[in-house]
This record gives structure tokens, sequence and C-alpha cells, in this order.
């Protein structure tokens, strides 16, 4: 990962002359406390003139920042004080800001038992974060209700508020993809503890709201298609080498109607996706495809990428012995 190098001079570009004055007096001061570095997500507290300190977070960039937010009541131009104290301290005293992806390696490796302990023992010691990991709960959800998919239903509705409006800003976008980035990560650690279904159910949540969420142009700029392509890697990479009972074919029925539904450019990436989720053995053959088959073969007119799922239908023909199909079909598509 490619952190940027900045300079006190883009730090003063920010802001104005007297916030980044002040914000080196604080630099200097000491004020800035626990700094830490998340992926490209920079944060620390700071201590103001309210007896609380201000949280600060800055998001990064390869090549600079993308957004810089404070919990104090700055309301002018530029960013305040105690965002400039932060990013003086990236730029003068990286070393003092630690990594947390060593502690989340550990953390990863242990069991969900280990972790209920931490956590408690985090919440007891610091009851400031129990709203914050509330939000992670409301976000997660209450367990599934019986029937096909619940998660599914779940995240999806949780993810929902992330995208806010249907119009967002650069650094709305950028904050965004941060959030879904954070529960793809999320959907892997399941994955890694055995929760084969809900690591899957996450990440389709997280493509279906995507795709559904994307009708913005500005949404194709924040770099959202690249983030369902690694949505779908993932999920494809669960599924082909899972061991667990999941359910594969529910998945695929659903995001099939999703590609109907959707707009032309993400049908294409859809049914690859499906193409290689219906190769997996446990589900090949005619009786675990021929419900695809045949919504294909009743929505094909309707399709907003007829080629696309044309290319599907003959790979599950192939792939059930309906040689037959696949001849009419190959024959049908050439006159066209």
């Amino acid at each position: 990962m490619q952190l940027p190098q900045l300079t006190s001079d883009q730090i003063q570009e920010r802001c104005t002359e007297q916030s980044f004055m002040r914000g080196t007096e604080y630099f200097h001061a000491g004020a800035i406390g626990n700094p830490t570095l998340h992926e490209y997500t920079l944060s620390a507290i700071c201590e103001g003139t309210d007896i609380e300190p201000y949280r600060v977070t800055v998001e990064l960039t390869p090549t600079g920042i993308a957004a810089a937010y404070c919990s104090c009541p700055y309301d002018w131009e530029g960013d305040c004080k105690h965002i400039v104290a932060l990013l003086l301290t990236y730029v003068h005293e990286p070393d003092t800001i630690p990594s947390l992806e060593p502690l989340l390696a550990i953390l990863a490796a242990q069991p969900s038992a280990s972790l209920l302990r931490i956590i408690s023992g985090l919440l007891k010691r610091a009851p400031e974060l129990v709203p914050i990991a509330q939000a992670y709960a409301d976000i997660l959800g209450p367990p599934p209700h019986p029937g096909p998919l619940p998660y599914v239903t779940v995240y999806r509705e949780r993810i929902d508020p992330l995208f806010r409006d249907d119009v967002l800003e650069l650094d709305q976008l950028h904050h965004l993809l941060i959030q879904l980035e954070d529960l793809r990560q999320q959907a892997e650690f399941f994955a890694q503890v055995g929760e084969m279904e809900c690591a899957l159910s996450i990440l389709h949540a997280l493509i279906h709201q995507s795709i559904v969420r994307s009708s913005d142009d500005t949404l194709w700029e924040s770099g959202l298609l690249q983030f369902i392509d690694e949505c779908t890697a993932t999920f494809t990479e669960i599924v082909v080498n899972t061991q667990e009972p999941v359910a594969i074919l529910e998945h695929c029925r659903m995001l099939l109607r999703l590609s109907f539904d959707t707009e032309p450019d993400f049908t294409p990436l859809l049914t690859d996706f499906l193409e290689e989720i219906c190769l997996k053995e446990e589900i090949s053959g005619e009786e675990g495809t021929s419900d695809l088959d045949t919504e294909i073969e009743q929505n094909l007119d309707k399709s907003p990428d007829r080629e696309a799922h044309v290319q599907l239908l003959l790979a599950l023909y192939l792939q059930s012995g309906r040689t037959d199909d696949y001849l009419r079909l190959a024959q049908s598509e050439n006159e066209r």
C-alpha cells in the first residue's frame, strides 16, 4: 500500500493562515494523542478548548488527502487547527503513528469467545466506545429470521443508509467506499472463522446495493465498479474454497434477477460472475441449474445486455449436458 508523501505546504494550502499557525502550536505542544493508521485512514484525538478531546480523522489516498473530519465546532474555511496538528504529526513524526494491521491480524486469529472478552474489556474501560460499538451492531443487525437468505435482506437494509443521498460529493464517495471496504473485509473475517453464509450474505448485499444505488455518474468516478468487482472476486473465492454447506443456488437466483433489472454496464459483470459460481462442482448438473436456465429463457427478450445472458445460458446448457439446446440457441443467435 502506497501512502502519500505530504508536505507542510500542502497542509497549509488546505486551511487559513490562522488555522495553520494554531495547528502548528498544537502540534508542538503535543496535543495529538493516540494517532493510528489503518490502511488509508489516519485518526487521533486532539486536546482542545473543550473538556473532552476532539476526534480527528483524515482519509488519505496514494497521492494526497481525500477528506478530513473533526468533532470540533469549527465551521469556517478549510481544515481546523486540530486536523492541521494531526497532519503535521503525520509529516514530521511518522514513527509515532502505529499501524493497526499487526493488531488486527492477531485479533483475526482469535476465537469468537476471546474477541468477546476483548470487546467487553474495552467497553468497560472506555464507555465512550459503547455508541460506536452499537453503531456497528446496528449494521450487522439482529439474528436472522427463518427464510431464504435472511442475512442478505438484513445487510442490504444496513448498507443502504451508507449511501445517504442519490448525489454525493467526491469526498463523500471516498468515505463511502472506505465504509463499504470495511464491510468487505468483515466478510473475509467471517469466512476465516467459518461463518460462510454470513460472509456470502454481506458480499451479496454489498454487490446488490452498490449496483442499485449507482445511478449517478459520479459513482463511476469513485471506483465503485472496481469495488463491486473485488466483492465478486471475494465471493467466488469463498464459494470455490468452502467445504461448508451454503445456499449458493439461492444467491445465484437473486443475483440473476438483479442482472435483468440493472443498467447494461453491470449485466456482463454479473453474468460472468454467475457463470464462474455455477461451474462449482457441488451445484453443477441439470438438477442444480435448471431453474437458472428457465429464468434466463423466460426473460431473455427483456435483457439489458442480451449477449451477456446468452453466453451465460450457453454455459449452463453445456454444463448440464443440454447439447441440443446449446446448438439451437447458438444458431438462433447467429441468425439475429
